[in-house]
């Protein structure tokens, strides 16, 4: 995903020459771009098969942690294809498969962001909308079918620009040794900028103006809540226990939203301000791919319905077993269910 240098010395005649000034330069990138495609490979199929296989995690929010999960695979499948190119001097692939690589990574990233979006006003309405059949009208099927589709629509009119015009072209870089976009002279730092502007600053926009007014109506309802009388409430404790289960479900996405403009910030500021061939974009880069392998990580050790469904893959054999009929006394047959109430359901992530 690195962009052509934009200035007039990188476009004449050193525009070939590679920014690492050895082999060994290539390999730190490189190597922590495989480790973190396979750790994330890994990691986001097993939240995808943790919300298929686990009813308890199939809730309006986590259809944008499936979304944000199966862009996140296609990021780390494509982007080992980016780490065997730095390590060589020329493509060793077809260029078909370079210009897949840019395409994908462009618009998965794209759509990662988004998600985190749709995630933050999702928490937004859950938290601070007081009746839960309000939450259920304003997130209905047909509406999220329509965020879906808005979390992919603007990354893929982005990525395909380069497919449909001379705007800019899908190639091979030589002087990143990465698969990306080129340009000529007057569209080279167009397209740095669109692909800037489109997935960065209106993101971060709402993704700031949400968990702030998150933060700000969960501190003064807390307030409140603790200023009541508890007798005048014989359902307190039980509400005081889901309201505490949404605000640590934000939490928990608010550190996923955190983590991923430390691993964004560093890339779309240098796409923008540099103008120079440098070696601190590739890093950045190397850093922006790396996030998709860091929100498993996340739920699996913060969430504890995640970490149950994933302690339930690691041992299927013994889940297995405990899902056998347990013979009780006097011939008659039980099995061990576990209850959950739709409120519950509701407030889970």
């Amino acid at each position: 995903m690195d962009a052509w240098n934009t200035s007039d010395e990188s476009l004449g005649s050193n525009t070939t020459e590679s920014i690492y000034a050895s082999y060994a330069e290539r390999q730190v990138p490189s190597a922590a771009t495989f480790v973190a495609s396979f750790v994330g490979l890994l990691g986001n199929l097993a939240v995808i098969c943790a919300i298929l296989t686990v009813k308890k995690l199939q809730t309006t929010t986590n259809v944008f942690v499936f979304n944000l999960a199966v862009a996140d695979v296609l990021t780390c499948t494509v982007a080992p294809l980016q780490a065997v190119t730095i390590l060589n001097d020329e493509l060793v692939f077809p260029l078909w498969v370079c210009k897949l690589v840019a395409f994908c990574l462009i618009t998965c990233i794209g759509c990662s962001i988004n998600c985190l979006v749709c995630i933050a006003v999702n928490r937004l309405i859950g938290i601070t909308t007081a009746a839960h059949s309000v939450y259920r009208k304003l997130l209905t099927p047909c509406k999220l079918s329509f965020a879906l589709v808005l979390t992919w629509f603007p990354p893929l009119v982005v990525a395909t620009t380069p497919l449909l015009s001379d705007y800019a072209e899908y190639g091979y870089n030589p002087i990143y040794n990465s698969c990306t976009w080129q340009s000529s002279r007057s569209y080279t730092f167009s397209y740095a900028m669109l692909v800037a502007v489109v997935f960065f600053p209106i993101q971060f926009l709402v993704l700031f103006v949400s968990y702030l007014r998150i933060f700000l109506y969960v501190r003064k309802t807390s307030r409140s809540t603790l200023g009541q009388d508890s007798a005048a409430y014989t359902n307190l404790a039980l509400q005081r226990q889901l309201w505490e289960r949404q605000v640590a479900v934000t939490k928990n996405l608010f550190l996923v939203v955190c983590v991923f403009l430390l691993c964004l910030s560093p890339y779309f500021l240098i796409l923008a301000l540099v103008k120079t061939a440098s070696s601190a974009l590739s890093y950045a880069s190397t850093i922006l791919v790396a996030n998709s392998s860091v929100n498993p990580i996340i739920y699996a050790t913060r969430h504890p319905d995640f970490r149950t469904a994933f302690a339930g893959m690691v041992h299927c054999g013994r889940k297995g077993q405990s899902s056998q009929p347990v013979v009780a006394p006097r011939g008659r047959v039980s099995y061990k269910t576990t209850t959950n109430t739709d409120f519950e359901l509701q407030t889970s992530v």
